[in-house]
């Protein structure tokens, strides 16, 4: 009988915390795979610098920067700590060769599509993150984003943000595409 009783009281437990895990932001949309991969990449090229608390929550808020397109999608007092140092950290992110640009570019526009971010928040966002070296834009977007369903719009804005020749020739050099 006690042992029914555990039992029961453990799988009770296991599905409160799997519905909410189901209804918690963070776990909310099916490319949060992508944020939380480049997280953990992010979070191991940033352990040697500071201790290893410290270098995961301004991975998170790295990550949440670039994968929510500057918006909150969910409130956590520890990210929110670190927000300005993730601000600037972000210029700085190129040189540790996280993820490729157009990788990056592609699930960014992916997120875009699933959050329904609006075209001119997206393309302002993309703007900084082009400054920063991370994703490509203008002539040098990937035509694999086309393919994406609902990625259209997306799309035409990355292709028409304005870039120079000098622009894109010292991205390519800094990204390593040259």
């Amino acid at each position: 009988m006690t042992e029914g009783l555990i039992i029961g009281s453990v799988l009770l437990l296991g599905g409160l915390v799997v519905r909410y895990m189901q209804t918690h932001p963070f776990y909310r949309y099916k490319t949060q795979k992508h944020k939380e991969r480049y997280q953990s990449k992010l979070h191991d090229a940033l352990d040697h610098r500071s201790d290893s608390t410290g270098a995961y929550w301004l991975s998170r808020a790295i990550a949440d920067f670039i994968f929510d397109f500057g918006q909150r999608t969910y409130h956590d007092y520890h990210v929110e700590q670190y927000e300005k140092r993730a601000q600037s950290e972000i210029p700085h992110l190129y040189h540790l060769g996280i993820e490729e640009p157009n990788t990056l570019c592609q699930h960014l526009v992916e997120r875009a599509v699933e959050l329904k971010v609006p075209a001119s928040l997206f393309g302002l966002h993309m703007r900084s993150l082009w400054g920063g070296y991370l994703v490509p834009v203008g002539r040098l977007t990937p035509k694999s984003i086309e393919r994406i369903p609902g990625s259209a719009v997306y799309y035409a804005e990355l292709s028409n943000l304005p870039s120079s020749k000098e622009d894109m020739q010292r991205f390519m050099e800094k990204t390593g595409q040259a």
